[in-house]
C-alpha cells in the first residue's frame, strides 16, 4: 500500500489535523457486556458520574483551550440528559449519532437499521447546533455494506473503523475518519471491582504514562501529515485528576501553528470534497475483494 493518500490531504498551510472526540454513553457499553450492571447502583455509579462530574469538567478544559470538539451521543442518552446536553454540550460542541439503545447493527435486518439510524439523527437533531452527519458504531461488528444503509439514513461520515491514518471513502461516497484504540481513554482508566471492568483487572496505569503515549502518537502523526482522532468518555477523564491530561494534551496541539484542530465533520466535508476514492490496495477494497472471492468460491 501506497503513502500518496497522506500527501496533500490537509489544507494549505496545515501539516496535520488533529479531531478531539467525546463518546458519551451513560455506561450503555458497560451494561452491554454486564447486563446486571444496572440492578448495582454502586457499581453503575462509576458510569454515572460522567453525565453528575465529566461532561461539564470536560467543556470546561475545551473553554479554556478555545476549541470545539466532536461528541457522539447515543439517542437514549439524547433523552435521558436533553437538558445538559443543551446547557452545556451544544453551544460550543458539534453532536453526532452513536446509535439508539447501543444496539448491534450486525444483528438485525437492514430496514430495521436504517429506522433505528433515522430516530437517533431526528432525536440529536433537535437538540445539535449542527447539522447531524456523522456516526460511529456503539457495539458488534461493522456490517458488509453498513454504509449504504447509513448514506440512506441520512449520513456522509462515519469514525467507526480503524484501517488507516488519514480519512477514505467507502464506495457509498461515506466517509470513514478512522480512529485507533491507542487514543481513547477506556483502554486505560476503565476500572470496576464487581462486574470487573477489565476482565483480569489489570491495574490502572500512571497518568504520566499515558499522557506519554497520547503525545507521542501526536507528534508522529504530526511528523507524518496524518489525521489524529483522540477518544475521550466523561467518566474516565472527567476526573480532577485526569483532567489535566487532557489539559497537557491541548497545550501541547494548540502549541504548533500547523495543525489544523477541526471538528470530524470539517475534516470530512474537507475530504469530501477533493470527491478521491480509496485506491484498490486500501484495506477496505481489499476486505471487499476477499469477500466476494469467498463466496463465488462457495457457489
Amino acid at each position: 500500500m501506497t503513502d500518496t493518500a497522506s500527501k496533500g490531504f490537509c489544507p494549505q498551510g496545515k501539516t496535520c489535523a488533529a479531531i478531539v472526540s467525546v463518546i458519551f454513553n451513560d455506561g450503555l457499553d458497560a451494561v452491554a457486556q454486564a447486563p446486571d450492571l444496572k440492578g448495582r447502583s454502586k457499581s453503575f455509579s462509576v458510569w454515572q458520574y460522567g453525565a453528575a462530574r465529566g461532561v461539564e469538567r470536560l467543556c470546561n478544559a475545551f473553554a479554556d483551550a478555545g476549541i470545539s470538539t466532536s461528541w457522539f451521543v447515543p439517542g437514549i442518552v439524547a433523552e435521558k440528559h436533553e437538558q445538559l446536553l443543551r446547557d452545556i454540550v451544544t453551544p460550543h460542541h458539534q453532536i453526532e449519532s452513536h446509535g439508539w439503545d447501543f444496539e448491534r447493527y450486525d444483528a438485525m435486518d437492514a430496514s430495521a437499521a436504517v429506522d433505528l439510524l433515522k430516530r437517533s439523527r431526528d432525536r440529536l437533531s433537535a437538540i445539535a447546533s449542527n447539522e447531524v452527519s456523522g456516526f460511529r458504531l456503539p457495539a458488534g461488528n461493522w456490517p458488509r455494506h453498513f454504509d449504504r444503509l447509513l448514506v440512506e439514513a441520512g449520513y456522509s461520515w462515519s469514525a467507526s473503523l480503524n484501517g488507516d491514518d488519514v480519512p477514505y471513502s467507502h464506495s457509498s461516497s461515506l466517509v470513514e475518519i478512522p480512529v485507533h484504540i491507542e487514543l481513547e481513554d477506556r483502554p486505560y482508566f476503565q476500572f470496576n471491582f464487581t462486574p470487573a471492568f477489565p476482565k483480569g483487572q489489570s491495574r490502572i496505569p500512571s497518568y504520566e504514562a499515558v499522557l506519554g503515549n497520547w503525545i507521542a502518537e501526536f507528534d508522529a502523526y504530526r511528523k507524518y501529515g496524518l489525521c489524529y482522532v483522540i477518544q475521550l468518555r466523561p467518566e474516565w477523564t472527567g476526573t480532577p485528576g485526569r483532567i489535566a491530561l487532557v489539559e497537557a494534551l491541548l497545550a501541547h496541539i494548540t502549541g504548533f501553528d500547523d495543525v489544523w484542530l477541526a471538528t470530524a465533520a470539517d475534516v470530512a466535508r474537507w475530504h469530501a470534497g477533493k470527491g478521491l476514492a480509496a485506491p484498490g490496495d486500501h484495506p477496505i477494497n481489499v476486505y471487499e475483494a476477499y469477500v466476494d472471492e469467498e463466496r463465488s468460491r462457495e457457489r
